[in-house]
């Protein structure tokens, strides 16, 4: 994969990413986003096939340096001599009022061969706790607030 083709790719993930998210919270998601990039998302114990490539020493996560992480840091640091990771769960994670947060949850598996026709990205929805939920219709109750459910969650994993 090209260093162009991957910034398209990253692009396309984005395209309409924050006006999904935007349907189901009640922050006003600016267009302008910053990146949390985390690294070795996955489970890499498993004999590496045909080009694949890890980089186990990698460990970035939302406290690193690098994070929050600009585009083109993004392209930067996660393509690697025309490899990059397998997939790359991409989700808005917290906004203020100038960026949209998103996280960039990377497998750990480097390669120039996808199984994707449009590149590692996966974009996901907000993660909203069960609780906003009808358990029943399984719909949104209400529109939720993201970075009050990003403090739920935090606070959630330390009990």
């Amino acid at each position: 994969m090209t260093k162009e083709d991957f910034k398209i790719s990253l692009e396309k993930a984005l395209d309409g990413l924050i006006d999904f998210t935007q349907e189901m919270v009640i922050n006003k998601l600016p267009h302008d986003c910053k990146f949390i990039i985390k690294t070795n998302c996955s489970y890499d114990g498993n004999e590496l096939e045909d080009d694949e490539e890890i980089y186990p020493d990698d460990k970035i996560d939302e406290s690193s340096s690098i994070n929050p992480a600009t585009k083109s840091t993004v392209i930067d640091y996660l393509w690697r001599n025309g490899k990059v990771p397998q997939w790359i769960n991409v989700q808005v994670d917290s906004c203020d009022l100038n960026f949209s947060y998103i996280t960039l949850e990377c497998c750990g598996r480097y390669s120039a061969f996808l199984n994707h026709k449009d590149g590692p990205f996966r974009g996901l929805g907000p993660s909203i706790p069960y609780c906003y939920y009808d358990p029943i219709s399984e719909k949104l109750i209400q529109k939720v607030d993201l970075n009050e459910i990003k403090q739920y969650s935090i606070n959630s994993s330390f009990h």
